[in-house]
């Protein structure tokens, strides 16, 4: 009888030790033929990139999208080869076309899987896309990868208004339960004001930020957190924060801001390891900064004296005025001083201030 015999069992021996020689030595081979395609594509992708010169918002986005790609083919080719190293150490080495006798640990096969590779992630985050150093594509940070979508529309060659004697009422830290009241007095002398805001996504927020769009005024970022040790933590950190407050603002009003303010300004205690670096990239994707040349102090307790002086003597002698208050953390005293403010401003008897929002056409204040 042939079933259960030693001559069965023999014959299971030698068919089980078959497969376990053919079935790893198919899986590398699919695998190792993955990463074979996936480095053509990128090969095809690199050639795409080179054509594109990283300026003017259009080539930049596009370029932008094009090294996204190319980073997830790499990694997608590494991965690939990283299993074929977990299931076979000679059969990756195989793989991956390495002749040394020394092949990297699992941990570090994402990094080091695929020697003939084109790219390097290196430690500090920038991405090395070839070897030429002349080449317009080494070198490129890492977080110039983020948010391929999230640029400004703003034109290449802006020419400023005239603005001479214009002075430019901001709101920081809205909405909150005093922006009617500011909108309020805004209305009652038909002026347009700037609200940089710290959106927090629920439907009273959203409905407040739909109120200052169909007013007319202007929507800034500030900040989604407003948490300085977190968003200044890092350029990466502060473009994750951006675009979350950058999101709520356009699903609650259809705005893509292009005008932003630093909390805390643009120079400040938190932001000195990053500040050269963060402004650099949000002015590569085209949003313009504004800081202030008139603190109203409003933030820091100023009683309604004290603010309503603070802007009288700050602003008299300005060419122009970005007068700094607050949609919260001023609050009511912000609201009392606020339409003696606007009084003084129209009707000082010294000068004749015009009273306008920001936009992309009014040169920036800045630190």
């Amino acid at each position: 009888m042939y079933f259960g015999s030693v001559r069965f069992f023999k014959h299971v021996i030698v068919f089980v030790t078959i497969l376990l020689i053919i079935i790893p030595c198919v899986f590398c081979f699919i695998l190792g033929s993955k990463a074979a395609e996936l480095e053509a594509d990128n090969e095809k992708l690199k050639a795409e990139i080179g054509e594109y010169q990283l300026s003017g918002h259009q080539s930049r986005y596009e370029a932008d999208e094009l090294f996204s790609l190319y980073k997830e083919n790499l990694e997608n080719k590494d991965g690939f080869l990283k299993l074929a190293f977990e299931y076979d150490e000679s059969m990756y080495k195989a793989a991956a076309g390495i002749e040394s006798e020394t092949a990297p640990t699992a941990s570090d096969a994402v990094i080091t899987a695929a020697p003939e590779s084109t790219a390097e992630f290196t430690h500090s985050g920038t991405i090395i896309l070839n070897d030429d150093p002349d080449s317009i594509n080494s070198g490129v940070p890492a977080y110039q990868m983020l948010y391929p979508e999230l640029y400004a529309d703003v034109p290449d060659n802006i020419v400023y208004n005239d603005d001479m004697d214009y002075v430019y009422l901001t709101f920081d830290d809205g909405p909150s339960k005093y922006t009617q009241n500011i909108l309020d007095y805004l209305d009652a002398y038909n002026i347009k004001a700037t609200f940089f805001v710290v959106p927090d996504g629920s439907e009273e927020s959203n409905a407040r930020l739909k109120k200052i769009a169909d007013k007319g005024h202007t929507i800034g970022i500030h900040t989604a957190t407003h948490e300085y040790n977190k968003i200044y933590e890092s350029v990466e950190a502060y473009l994750e924060d951006f675009k979350i407050a950058y999101d709520r603002v356009y699903d609650a009003t259809g705005i893509k801001c292009n005008l932003f303010r630093f909390p805390g300004g643009s120079i400040n205690d938190y932001n000195t390891e990053v500040r050269e670096e963060l402004i650099a990239e949000m002015t590569r994707r085209g949003f313009i900064y504004f800081d202030w040349n008139v603190d109203t102090s409003d933030a820091l307790g100023a009683t309604w004296t004290e603010m309503y002086n603070n802007v009288r003597t700050q602003t008299i002698d300005k060419n122009r005025a970005v007068i700094l208050m607050h949609d919260y953390n001023g609050g009511w005293n912000t609201i009392l001083v606020l339409e003696d403010i606007i009084k003084w401003i129209i009707g000082n008897g010294k000068r004749t201030f015009h009273i306008d929002k920001l936009t992309e056409y009014v040169k920036p204040v800045q630190f």
